[in-house]
């Protein structure tokens, strides 16, 4: 089952088609969402590499979807590798005989090195994913 979103075209060019879509919080359906002052939208634009670029036009609706396997292995690089990595460093800081404070620093620090190497490696990660586009009929 593929993730779809609807989205706007925002630009096109050389093959490749610039789809702005919003993202919700996971507040948005919450009925306290009005008084409490966090709700915000945030604007994400796609780039989506198209042989039909041309039969898009800015200002047009469409819907931008991905395979859902890919969803997950996104989940997995965002969220399930990051707290295995976490809970190794703090197990091992332990095992070593830090304190902790010093472990629980330890697995928040190795962060750091974790996200350098996503965004070293960006480029060749985008190429593991791969969104389509349609026209909303």
């Amino acid at each position: 089952m593929p993730i779809e979103h609807l989205g706007t075209v925002t630009a096109v060019k050389n093959g490749i088609v610039s789809v702005k879509i919003s993202r919700y919080p996971a507040c948005h359906d919450c009925d306290a969402r009005h008084g409490c002052g966090l709700m915000s939208c945030q604007d994400k634009v796609i780039e989506v590499p198209s042989p039909h670029a041309a039969d898009f036009h800015p200002g047009e609706t469409v819907r931008l979807g991905m395979n859902a396997g890919q969803g997950w292995l996104a989940v997995f690089y965002a969220y399930i590798l990051p707290l295995a990595l976490m809970l190794a460093t703090l197990v091992v800081a332990l095992c070593a005989g830090f304190s902790e404070i010093s472990a629980g620093i330890s697995a928040i620090i190795i962060l750091i090195p974790y996200y350098f190497g996503l965004f070293l490696t960006q480029k060749r990660i985008k190429k593991q994913f791969s969104f389509h586009i349609s026209k909303i009929t």
